[in-house]
């Protein structure tokens, strides 16, 4: 998914977009992971916040001057991978309209399948596996998603997992349809890959800067 946003910008601004896309970083940060003199990574830096992709703010640090930290905006945020269209808003409404929840539940389940079948064939059920099976059957659901573009990652903690999705392809449709994208689409694409016990703790559309599901191993 970077080449889409490097054949937009160049590797050197790609670089800083995609690196910020996990955290907001610093002048410092920025020029490690580049490799480049903090004098590059200002002109670049320079160049998207002038285009309205990346702005600034302060930490105040315990000691000596507060910190300068760059995130996306959200304008930069619509560069990467946004799988919809325009009227899907609309279109979901008069599913729902026409037909009902229960009907548009059961499309958008088909369609959570659908998805995850295009991009891995496995059985990805967690039923009966041990530890080590589970969390690589987790790793292998995580690099589904970075295949349909959602920038995610995975974080194990004792007996939790966290699936943290950096980017969301439905970002703007979330946003204003929440319960079917966030409570259907997504939950179903988990239920039927992973079919285990999990919970939503972070999302888009509830103003966090990313999509958080911690799942249970016992």
């Amino acid at each position: 998914m970077e080449e889409i946003v490097n054949d937009y910008l160049g590797n050197s601004k790609s670089t800083i977009l995609s690196s910020l896309l996990y955290d907001d970083k610093t002048l410092d940060q920025l020029s490690g992971i580049m490799g480049v003199n903090k004098n590059a990574v200002k002109e670049h830096i320079s160049f998207l916040e002038s285009h309205n992709l990346v702005s600034s703010y302060f930490v105040r640090a315990k000691t000596g001057r507060p910190k300068k930290f760059y995130k996306l905006t959200e304008k930069g945020m619509q560069i990467f991978p946004k799988q919809y269209i325009n009227f899907s808003s609309m279109l979901l409404k008069e599913i729902e309209r026409e037909f009902g929840t229960v009907k548009l539940n059961g499309i958008l389940m088909k369609i959570a399948e659908d998805m995850v079948k295009e991009v891995s064939s496995d059985n990805m059920s967690l039923l009966s596996l041990n530890r080590e099976e589970k969390l690589e059957k987790i790793s292998e659901y995580v690099n589904i998603l970075n295949r349909l573009g959602y920038y995610a990652k995975m974080e194990v903690d004792d007996d939790t997992v966290k699936i943290i999705r950096h980017n969301c392809i439905f970002y703007e449709l979330a946003k204003t349809n929440k319960d079917m994208v966030c409570g259907s689409l997504e939950k179903s694409m988990l239920a039927d890959t992973l079919n285990d016990r999990f919970k939503l703790i972070e999302n888009f559309p509830d103003g966090d800067n990313k999509c958080v599901v911690e799942i249970t191993l016992s």
